[in-house]
C-alpha cells in the first residue's frame, strides 16, 4: 500500500475517533462538566433532617472553605482528599476524624453543630452537592470573590439527588 493510502487511512481514523469523542462528550453532561470545568463533589450522608452552611471565599485561584453542622447528630462528608483541614470549632479535634473512600474522597466525621475550615490549593469552578439520603438536606451557601468583591448567598433543599450550588 502506498504512504498516501496510509495517511488517507490515518486521517480518516482520526477524524471518525473525533467525531466518536465529540458525540460522547455532547451527550455526557457528566463527562463534558468533568472534562471542561473544575468541579468538586462534596457528598452527605445523614440519618435525619440536616442544616449545613457552606462558606466558600476564593482568593486568586486558592479557596477557604468551611462546613458546619448544624444539627443534633453526627454527619458524615465526602469531600475531595485535596482538601486540607484547618481550623475545627464547635468540638475537639480528637473528635474530628476521616477515612479514605475508593472514589477520591475522604468521609469527615462531624460531631453535632461543629464546623471544619479546609483550604483549597486549586480553586474549583463549580461545587456540585450529593444527597443520596430521603431525609432532606437544608444547604445554606455563601460564595465570595475576593478580587471581584462578590457576594453570592443562597438556600437550596437537596433530597435524594444532585445540586450544582454553582
Amino acid at each position: 500500500m502506498p504512504l498516501r493510502s496510509h495517511i488517507i487511512f490515518s486521517l480518516g481514523s482520526l477524524a471518525l475517533l473525533l467525531a466518536i469523542a465529540g458525540q460522547t462528550i455532547e451527550h455526557s453532561p457528566t463527562l463534558h462538566a468533568a472534562l471542561l470545568s473544575k468541579t468538586s463533589d462534596i457528598g452527605v450522608e445523614m440519618q435525619a433532617p440536616l442544616s449545613l452552611a457552606l462558606e466558600y471565599t476564593e482568593r486568586e485561584g486558592s479557596a477557604i472553605v468551611r462546613l458546619s453542622n448544624g444539627s443534633e447528630d453526627s454527619v458524615v462528608i465526602n469531600l475531595p482528599e485535596e482538601w486540607q483541614r484547618g481550623e475545627v470549632s464547635g468540638a475537639s479535634l480528637s473528635d474530628v476524624h476521616h477515612e479514605t473512600t475508593v472514589f477520591g474522597l475522604l468521609r469527615w466525621h462531624f460531631p453535632p453543630h461543629s464546623g471544619i475550615t479546609f483550604r483549597v490549593q486549586h480553586a474549583p469552578q463549580h461545587v456540585v452537592v450529593h444527597n443520596p439520603s430521603r431525609f432532606p438536606l437544608k444547604l445554606s451557601s455563601t460564595n465570595v470573590d475576593l478580587m471581584s468583591g462578590i457576594v453570592q448567598k443562597d438556600v437550596v433543599l437537596v433530597q435524594e439527588g444532585t445540586v450544582r450550588i454553582w
